[in-house]
């Protein structure tokens, strides 16, 4: 092999690593997408108050815990639907601005980042969300399942979701659960609660 082979297989190897080092440069460059980005906007409030957002309104009337839910009426006497941590139930009121739509998305945000949605498992116990009408206020139960270390802080955040997060509303409500407050909530979650559409 003569130095002109030897030259021209070192600036072949040369070049393919700063290609390789500039296609990885590149990769590392792509566009992300924040979280934060797609979120709905958020408009806050507290428990007990009304929050107003684009499309609709919502007031946090009360929040229950329990151990246990009743599950819907069948002949087979089903048992209670059980948790190793505690059920919150967010009895809510909520109408429409415009026109009929649906709080698709629900969630329970704690400190430390954590996000708890609606449980699945709540098709047994009958919490079926209803169609928000405009004007007419209606009462509603959201059913959620955490740990006990993880009710202390909590707030709601509701919204109409969809396709486009970031263009629909959210409602961001503070449940007043401190500390104090938080422990007797857990210290008196009920057995069996029956969970109803109406308060």
């Amino acid at each position: 092999m003569n130095a002109r082979q030897v030259l021209v297989r070192g600036s072949a190897a040369a070049g393919g690593a700063v290609l390789l080092a500039g296609a990885m440069w590149l990769h590392s460059l792509q566009p992300r997408v924040r979280a934060g980005e797609l979120d709905p906007i958020r408009t806050g409030g507290s428990i007990g108050e009304k929050v107003e957002t684009r499309d609709f309104s919502v007031r946090v009337d009360k929040v229950e815990a329990a151990r246990s839910l009743e599950p819907n009426f069948s002949l087979g006497g089903k048992p209670p639907v059980g948790t190793d941590g505690v059920y919150l139930i967010v009895g809510i009121s909520a109408t429409s601005r415009r026109e009929p739509l649906q709080l698709r998305s629900a969630e329970l945000e704690t400190p430390g980042g954590y996000r708890f949605r609606q449980d699945p498992r709540t098709s047994e116990v009958s919490a079926e969300q209803p169609t928000l009408q405009p004007l007419i206020w209606t009462p509603a139960k959201l059913v959620f399942e955490l740990p006990e270390n993880r009710v202390e802080g909590a707030h709601l955040v509701v919204g109409t979701g969809g396709l486009l997060p970031q263009l629909s509303s959210a409602a961001d409500i503070d449940l007043g659960l401190g500390k104090d407050r938080a422990a007797r909530l857990v210290q008196g979650a009920a057995e069996r609660y029956k969970v109803r559409a109406t308060s």
